[in-house]
């Protein structure tokens, strides 16, 4: 989103050190939230605790994600099955948004359906922008899992 908005800026003339501040700014706006669909690829890669992956796909537990400003994922909410978990993501792009007419990135590993559900609720909260919609490269996949979503937007703040 952050190249497209300079590829944006350059078209319209913009200098080079003020399209450099705009994008340091930009930066600190940057939200990204995902869900994935099942927690063993995380536990694989030790981001969560093997008994933590067993008991929540058992009780089909979707932890929320973010990453935070040092690029590191957190944890920030969790939801019982995938819908619900769609439906936070589209909650937390209602609560933070800065302009539901800008454009939007959706990406998913192999979870199409899922990053159509979201779509559509995100146009329920009132967005009306361009999406992108991706599917997630394999070493992203690999590292997240099958059935994950993820959502990028410019907010408020983090």
């Amino acid at each position: 989103l952050q190249v497209l908005s300079a590829a944006q800026m350059i078209a319209d003339g913009m200098a080079f050190d003020a399209i450099y501040a705009a994008l340091s700014e930009m930066r600190h706006k940057m939200c990204q939230y995902f869900t994935v669909g099942e927690l063993r690829y995380l536990q694989k890669t030790g981001r969560v605790s093997k008994l933590l992956s067993v008991v929540g796909t058992v009780l089909k537990i979707k932890p929320l994600l973010q990453g935070d400003e040092e690029g590191k994922i957190i944890l920030c909410g969790k939801a019982r099955g995938e819908q619900n978990a769609l439906a936070a993501l589209a909650e937390h792009y209602a609560r933070l948004v800065a302009d539901k007419h800008a454009v939007i990135g959706i990406a998913h590993a192999d979870n199409a359906d899922g990053a159509n559900a979201l779509l559509a609720m995100l146009r329920e909260k009132g967005f009306d922008g361009e999406a992108i919609t991706v599917c997630y490269e394999p070493v992203t996949g690999a590292h997240v899992g099958p059935d994950t979503v993820a959502l990028f937007f410019m907010g408020i703040h983090k």
